[in-house]
């Protein structure tokens, strides 16, 4: 993709998520995509996701991405992509609705970056931190995770590799990398070696079924200065690190409703972004929002929604070193102002977009 990447994730869509809608874990108890799966059974389950499926991003919402000046789309997908069955559970196949995204991509001149989001043992999500995820991280221990994250990779590269509106394939969403925390500490997480390992391999898969101008994009885990003299060789072409940014949860959060908080949140981002070019590679912001702490107990309503308003301009400022950006999400059921680009996003000068 030659121009500046300006996209949404299309969260919640193939992988349920109860924060984007809410709907379809009423009444179940279920937290999350495989607990809901439980609380239902196989057959409720996959009645209630395909009905999912068809109805909750359609051709219009790719008509309206377009219209208001976004041009791509960052897409989730699950380690069952094209299905699978297991001894307590089934997964219908969403490659079909994959499928339409690309159809509708190019109807509407919006390119498509494929995220493999969900991997069987779970690779936890380094955006809130190993401290205080309660994803379990534990993909590296599963005898066939590895096997399968490849195989899904390359099926998928396969199948969307010569598509014209593909940005590229992110390997893994956001892993919980460990780190040394003292002389014979680590925190929870995937081991880094393990990391790199697959990394490298998956790419050698992708990259034999891509042209040179698609990206293959890896997650910074949070910390971009680990990837140093990584994937630093010549035979490694168009590789990008994807940076998430957010600032409502983890050890850097601070409170925007001062100039200094807010100058504060947009160094980093910058800080960031420059150290992850530092190791060599362009970067994508593959996730962020306008969600931010407002501490002052005086902020109204109104006041929180212009706060997010100036914190959203300033971040899209921050990332001008960047190849580009998505914003999370598209869209909510519940329209939540600060993660649904509808909102957040809808009110924004065209211009300030682009």
């Amino acid at each position: 993709m030659k121009d500046r990447i300006r996209g949404v994730n299309l969260s919640g869509w193939f992988i349920p998520e109860p924060w984007v809608t809410p709907s379809l874990f009423e009444a179940t108890g279920a937290s999350n995509d495989a607990e809901l799966q439980v609380a239902l059974g196989a057959t409720a389950y996959n009645e209630r996701f395909r009905e999912h499926l068809e109805n909750f991003i359609t051709e219009d919402d790719f008509r309206r991405i377009a219209a208001i000046g976004f041009n791509a789309v960052r897409l989730p997908v699950p380690w069952y992509a094209f299905g699978a069955q297991g001894e307590n559970q089934v997964y219908i196949s969403v490659v079909d609705y994959i499928d339409r995204a690309f159809e509708w991509g190019e109807k509407y001149q919006l390119g498509v970056l494929l995220d493999l989001a969900t991997v069987p043992g779970g690779q936890g999500d380094s955006n809130a931190g190993a401290a205080s995820s309660s994803i379990a991280a534990n993909w590296h221990s599963s005898t066939t995770g590895r096997h399968v994250a490849l195989s899904v990779l390359e099926r998928l590269a396969t199948r969307y590799g010569t598509h014209d509106n593909l940005i590229g394939i992110e390997l893994l969403d956001s892993p919980i990398m460990a780190r040394r925390t003292g002389l014979f500490q680590m925190s929870e997480g995937i081991p880094s070696h393990y990391l790199r390992n697959f990394y490298r391999d998956a790419y050698e898969l992708v990259r034999m079924r891509l042209s040179d101008d698609k990206m293959v994009v890896f997650s910074a885990s949070g910390d971009p200065r680990a990837w140093k003299r990584f994937m630093s060789g010549d035979k490694y072409v168009n590789v990008c690190m994807d940076v998430h940014l957010y600032h409502y949860r983890d050890e850097g959060a601070v409170d925007i409703t001062s100039p200094r908080g807010l100058s504060s949140a947009i160094a980093r981002n910058r800080r960031l972004i420059g150290e992850a070019r530092a190791c060599g590679f362009p970067v994508i912001v593959g996730e962020w929002s306008g969600a931010a702490v407002l501490s002052n107990a005086s902020v109204t309503p109104e006041g929180r929604t212009a706060y997010e308003r100036v914190f959203v301009s300033n971040q899209l400022a921050s990332f001008a070193e960047a190849r580009g950006w998505f914003f999370q999400t598209w869209k909510t059921e519940k329209r939540i102002p600060a993660w649904d680009a509808r909102v957040a996003l809808g009110s924004l000068e065209r211009a300030m977009i682009e």
